[in-house]
């Protein structure tokens, strides 16, 4: 048993090591005018990520109609959310182990390719697989500009800059949905892919150039042969199984397969056993496994990964499902749709920025989270008063508000994250809270989409019994549930009808959002925030963690404030 207890311990020990090592090698405290030059190649590829992430959004239901995909086109948003999060987990890991420029222009080409064969598809199936595949890119370009900026920047002074990060996401979030719909109502759809994919290019150029991808001594700590033995490939394995066959079924049950059917319940079982699988191979073969679990030690840092869940539940299917309560509710065509997005993510912008500030000046970040979760729970509660007679300017109101919540709580929250874990695994835990966060989006999506389809179709059935709308109408819906309606063959009253019945089907989807906003206002109570050091630079052992600290790499070295203060 002693000798066994032992082995464990060296194990722990070299893991360790070699992870301090390797951080230490991508630490690159950067001066001003340097750091800036940088900031600014992130915010461009942050924002053009974001822009074509959120951009198919209002156009899912044009898309489905000439895909013949009306009823199926949900899976766009889901299959891009499934390929996120599968390779979420690898990010953080590999530009460790590669360095961060590689991985980074690998995936920015990924998603280059990707986006040019959006505009080429010509099936429902193609589209479905190249958005996984800009997924893929999109995941990557999010995790690794936040870890590159965690390199450059001390952990003091990362609020400010990452609140500047994060509003490039609300900028983009704000151009891609209007430049699709510009695309469609002009032009086509198409276009807008083919416009996103040479702005891909153009990025990887500017980031080939002003970003120096030159890792100290990388090639010292492994040899290009080690870094490819060090990859944890059975980790890869058994986390992609696992992601895919739970995800599938979440994302279809209910409405391509039935809950109880056999399809369903062996993925979800051989799902959760690849899942147990996966922790026990993270637990004890790689020396640098995707995802350390020394990280959930600390119960801080588990209350802030699990909030991240819930939090990527709400927004990414928030931002999925916003359109169409525009569209099919409200009956607005899909330029004045991009509008009503504004509000939401142009203040969350200000907020990111305001909220950084408000972390570096102050030294502390749960304040800032507790308050942005509260905002963002009572506009999740005032989500319960739209209807199709509402007044524009209330809709306005509650996205302001609830686009200041997410401001203060999108960045706060890995600056916290960080703050809770060691300097040297900074890059695993932004992909850890990165792939926590797709996840939820995948499943929040799944979740919305089955409620609202499942609400729509008890709805189409009642309305069936009343005879109020005629009964070939009701078929026609079943099929177009996500499409834009023809409403022209309907009189005064059958209109209403149809309209109250998507009404109450998305309100009882905005009934979910305010128990899961809920939990993150909850949990933040419970956050111990020690200010804005890692657990290895607190001068009290007494931390949460149960490793020694590194002597070797520290923010808070002479030559790294003086590269700050020059």
């Amino acid at each position: 048993m002693g000798k066994e207890k032992v082995t464990v311990n060296v194990t722990e020990i070299e893991r360790h090591q070699l992870s301090n090592k390797l951080g230490d090698t991508h630490l690159n405290i950067l001066p001003t005018r340097k750091l800036l030059i940088v900031l600014g190649t992130l915010s461009l590829a942050c924002m053009l990520s974001f822009a074509d992430q959120t951009g198919v959004t209002v156009g899912l239901s044009v898309i489905g109609e000439e895909l013949n995909s009306e009823t199926t086109i949900n899976w766009a948003g889901t299959s891009s959310l499934l390929a996120n999060c599968v390779c979420q987990i690898l990010f953080g890991r590999l530009s460790d182990i590669f360095g961060r420029k590689s991985v980074m222009l690998t995936c920015l080409g990924i998603l280059a390719v990707a986006d040019l064969c959006c505009g080429f598809a010509q099936t429902g199936v193609q589209f479905f697989i190249f958005r996984a595949f800009a997924g893929v890119g999109n995941g990557a370009v999010s995790s690794l500009c936040m870890v590159i900026l965690s390199d450059i920047v001390t952990l003091e002074q990362r609020g400010k800059y990452q609140g500047i990060l994060g509003s490039s996401v609300g900028i983009g979030n704000s151009i891609g949905p209007f430049l699709m719909g510009a695309f469609i109502k002009h032009t086509s759809w198409r276009d807008f892919y083919y416009l996103i994919s040479p702005l891909m290019v153009i990025i990887m150029v500017i980031v080939y150039f002003l970003i120096d991808g030159k890792s100290k001594d990388l090639d010292k700590v492994l040899s290009n042969k080690d870094k490819f033995k060090k990859i944890d490939y059975l980790g890869i394995l058994t986390s992609t199984i696992s992601l895919i066959l739970l995800l599938i079924p979440i994302s279809g049950g209910g409405s391509t397969y039935a809950w109880n059917s056999p399809l369903v319940i062996s993925m979800l079982i051989i799902g959760g056993v690849f899942f147990v699988v996966f922790l026990l191979i993270e637990w004890k073969i790689p020396k640098l496994p995707m995802i350390p679990l020394h990280l959930f030690k600390s119960p801080s840092l588990c209350l802030l990964l699990t909030s991240n869940f819930f939090f990527g539940m709400v927004y990414y299917s928030f931002l999925y499902f916003l359109p169409y309560h525009f569209t099919l509710v409200k009956q607005k065509d899909i330029i004045h749709t991009s509008l009503f997005l504004l509000p939401l993510v142009l203040t969350q912008a200000l907020g990111s920025i305001i909220s950084g500030q408000l972390v570096t000046k102050t030294g502390h970040y749960i304040f800032v989270v507790i308050a942005g979760y509260s905002l963002w729970l009572i506009s999740n509660c005032l989500l319960l008063l739209w209807n199709k007679n509402l007044n524009d300017g209330i809709n306005v109101l509650v996205l302001l508000i609830m686009g200041l919540g997410v401001g203060f709580t999108f960045q706060p929250t890995m600056v916290a994250c960080q703050a809770q874990s060691r300097k040297c695994d900074r890059a695993v835990v932004i992909s850890t809270r990165n792939v926590l966060r797709s996840f939820g989006g995948a499943v929040g999506v799944a979740v919305g989409s089955t409620i609202v389809s499942n609400s729509l179709l008890n709805e189409i059935n009642t309305k069936k019994a009343q005879s109020i709308v005629p009964h070939d109408y009701l078929n026609y819906m079943k099929t177009h549930i996500y499409s834009i309606i023809d409403t022209n063959s309907l009189n005064n009253e059958q209109f209403n009808a149809v309209v109250d019945m998507y009404d109450k089907s998305l309100r009882n989807y905005f009934y979910l959002l305010i128990p899961l906003i809920g939990i993150c206002l909850l949990s933040s109570f419970f956050i111990k925030d020690r200010g804005l050091r890692c657990i290895d630079e607190i001068d009290n052992h007494d931390t949460e963690s149960s490793f020694p600290s590194s002597r070797n790499s520290t923010f808070g070295s002479s030559s790294s404030n003086n590269s700050v203060r020059n």
